[in-house]
């Protein structure tokens, strides 16, 4: 059933009291707070010794009855880190070294080194597939495999607003162009020239056109070398040196659809393009007038697509929240955290609609707090079902005058935490936080919108800055690489109103469009790089949705039809790229993603949620905060440069040594915890160190929910006996502690 079962599944989201809704289930520890020490830090040491321990002895036990050939070659210099390579189309793995012939392995295979033997000049690599001897392969010569001591790989972003990507054949064909006396204009006239059908020595394959979801059609990037560097102008610029292969169909997914043969023309396949918005509205005490506001809005876009012929086209749906309350009488008439009163799949028309929203009106009570649960009602409307397979472009548009609950502290206007003392936060329902949500938008293709009213009563309490700040988070659409966040001046409702004709007026018109054959265009008016205004009052609040909605239509379109077109990485071997936008600096080209297993991912799990469930009474004195930084700093560095390292044959090592040093060196990229220095961690108030933990918290929710997605895992075979191959999930490097 997995590792999982029985614990890290656990969905925090209660049963429902109405259809389609999220009733209340609260739990002690929902309300948390450091308390009082009531154990050293050397107790929660002593505790997870004890729990890697009896794992260790258990894998022992299995080990003994296994034919094993040792452990991999370590990795110079290290106590922990093995060997590791891919190999090159066309390597065969012989019996012994210096033999022809020899079975073929799959290009890109990631294989442990257990010998190096050198013959006539040359150096041959005993292999195998697994750090327990348990499948060796046999004997590859060196020169057909490269060194991959990292388990770090590359995912293609979305192309909207970007110039595409150039690999280049080697590093002194990248600096040509990064020494240009203007690198922006050479690296787009080098796209546009190979775009057209020109050739380009310095370059051996360009970036397809459309969008390539990892999740859909998995391809490897895996990074082999890194150089930073400096353009003519000055700009600092990540270069990096990649392989590349797509996995055959037989070993990967295919998109959904018929074959690429039977897609017909671009304009042809976005006849068929359908759009769906989703509002998540804030239901509570102080919104009657903008649900009356949103109610009129749908009614009127629901009128336009009618006129225009689309209803088969455009849909849309609606979900209510408000937050959970400490009192249970108060939660009865609040009567939900989340409800869905209408799904996009589900309304059938316009006459339909207002049917099914009928019943929405405000609480009639307050809630706890000022900030309230809209984590709940996004993560509701993600769930929408069969929107996914229904409709090309998702929105979700998110309307609220109040912050969100995610576990930081909530307290009194006027209140400040001390450094000696942590306030207890209070979470949202999901657990989640709003960057965790956005990797679930990010996951499923959403892009979220949000729209936030910053009325009077919000800044008397204090709250416009918390809460902006939460949902530019929330509003950062990976697709695009922009905010999707319109703070509504003195929430008024003609400010929203006019918000929302623009907003989803602009995406009817997409689908007008597209009906008829026609794209969207980018909207690159507004740079990525462009802050969110502060004050909805900016002259350019109307462009800057219209700007905003046109790059996600763009950025949508490329990835349904990639998807129609199931178009793959390209088919490159060895190349060198820029992670950022040559034009545009402030777009990342790729994101970095760590390849896990499921016992890797269970591992980190359950060791992340061992240090934070102890450090929760720990939290209180310079030295123990000290040694919870350096066990914290080990865990990350390990998993980001080998997650096999914490593999639980060596669990008793990582326990007693402190391997950041180790693991920090070469690491081309670094997480938070990385990042983090012990100093600015020592110097932290008690308050900051609990958030800090907290975000950990939220992390580990996010292994359980990657632990449990069907459709992530991917079997990378290495070999032809099933029981030797190992599936592994593309765990963004950001979500690692």
């Amino acid at each position: 059933m997995g590792k999982f079962m029985g614990g890290l599944g656990v969905d925090h989201r209660s049963g429902n009291k109405k259809t389609g809704g999220r009733g209340f289930s609260r739990s002690p520890s929902r309300r948390r707070g450091p308390g009082p020490a009531k154990a050293s830090i050397s107790g929660w040491i002593s505790a997870l010794h004890a729990l890697r321990a009896g794992i260790l002895v258990g894998c022992l036990a299995f080990l003994c009855g296994t034919a094993g050939a040792g452990t991999p070659l370590l990795l110079a210099g290290s106590t922990v880190l093995y060997q590791r390579v891919l190999t090159q189309p066309g390597a065969a793995a012989r019996e012994m070294p210096g033999t022809t012939g020899g079975r073929l392995i799959t290009a890109l295979s990631r294989l442990y080194v257990y010998e190096r033997q050198d013959l006539a000049g040359q150096e041959w690599l005993r292999v195998g597939t697994d750090a327990a001897g348990r499948n060796l392969l046999g004997w590859v010569p060196a020169r057909d495999t490269l060194t991959w001591n990292q388990q770090l790989t590359l995912a293609l972003t979305n192309p909207a607003g970007r110039e595409r990507l150039v690999f280049f054949r080697d590093w002194d064909a990248l600096r040509s162009v990064l020494d240009a006396a203007s690198p922006p204009a050479a690296g787009r006239a080098l796209v546009q020239a190979i775009a057209a059908g020109g050739t380009d020595p310095r370059a051996v394959a360009l970036e397809p056109e459309t969008y390539v979801n990892l999740y859909e059609r998995f391809y490897l990037l895996p990074i082999l070398d890194i150089k930073d560097y400096s353009t003519a102008a000055g700009n600092p610029v990540r270069a990096v040196k990649v392989a590349s292969v797509t996995l055959p169909e037989a070993r990967g997914r295919t998109a959904p659809g018929p074959a690429v043969q039977d897609q017909g023309s671009a304009a042809e396949q976005l006849r068929s393009f359908k759009a769906a918005i989703v509002f998540v509205v804030d239901s509570t005490l102080s919104m009657g007038p903008y649900i009356d506001e949103t109610r009129a809005a749908i009614t009127h876009f629901y009128e336009r697509i009618r006129t225009a012929g689309l209803l088969d086209k455009v849909a849309f749906g609606l979900v209510a929240f408000r937050a959970e309350s400490a009192n249970e009488e108060t939660n009865e008439q609040l009567d939900y955290v989340a409800q869905v009163f209408a799904a996009p799949t589900q309304v059938r028309n316009g006459d339909d609609f207002p049917a099914r929203i009928a019943g929405l009106r405000e609480a009639p009570v307050a809630t706890d707090f000022f900030d309230e649960d809209p984590y709940a009602g996004v993560l509701a409307a993600l769930e929408s079902p069969d929107w996914k397979d229904r409709f090309d472009a998702r929105h979700i548009v998110l309307i609220t005058d109040a912050g969100a609950l995610d576990g930081t502290f909530n307290t009194p206007a006027g209140t400040a935490p001390t450094k000696d003392q942590a306030v207890p936060g209070v979470d949202s329902s999901t657990g989640l936080n709003a960057a965790a949500v956005q990797r679930e938008a990010q996951r499923a293709g959403v892009a979220i919108a949000v729209m936030h009213l910053q009325t009077p009563a919000a800044r008397q309490a204090g709250n416009l800055a918390r809460a902006a700040a939460q949902y530019k988070e929330l509003a950062r659409n990976a697709m695009t690489q922009q905010e999707a966040y319109f703070p509504i001046a003195d929430g008024t409702r003609d400010r929203l109103r006019a918000a929302l004709d623009t907003y989803a007026g602009d995406v009817i018109a997409q689908i007008e469009h597209s009906s008829r054959g026609t794209a969207t265009a980018s909207g690159a008016a507004v740079p990525a790089s462009a802050a969110a205004p502060t004050d909805a009052d900016a002259a350019d609040q109307r462009a800057r949705i219209q700007a905003i909605v046109a790059s996600l239509g763009h950025a949508m379109q490329l990835a349904y039809l990639g998807e129609r077109r199931q178009t793959a990485a390209p088919e490159v071997f060895e190349a060198w790229i820029s992670d950022t936008d040559l034009a545009d600096p402030g777009l990342r080209t790729v994101e970095v993603r760590v390849l896990m297993t499921r016992d890797q991912l269970s591992d980190l799990r359950d060791l992340v949620a061992a240090v934070i469930d102890t450090a929760q009474t720990d939290l209180d004195g310079a030295n123990s905060t000290a040694a919870f930084y350096d066990r914290l700093a080990s865990i990350a560095a390990t998993f980001e440069r080998d997650p096999e390292a914490t593999g639980r044959r060596r669990a008793p090592e990582l326990a007693q040594r402190d391997l950041l040093l180790d693991y920090l060196a070469g690491l081309p990229y670094k997480s938070d915890v990385l990042d983090l220095k012990k100093s600015d961690w020592t110097s932290w108030g008690l308050q900051r160190q609990a958030d800090f933990v907290d975000r950990l918290r939220k992390k580990v929710l996010l292994y359980s929910r990657y632990y449990a997605d069907t459709f992530g895992w991917v079997d990378i075979a290495q070999t032809d006996n099933p029981h030797h191959r190992e599936a592994v999930y593309p765990i963004p490097l950001k979500d690692l502690p």
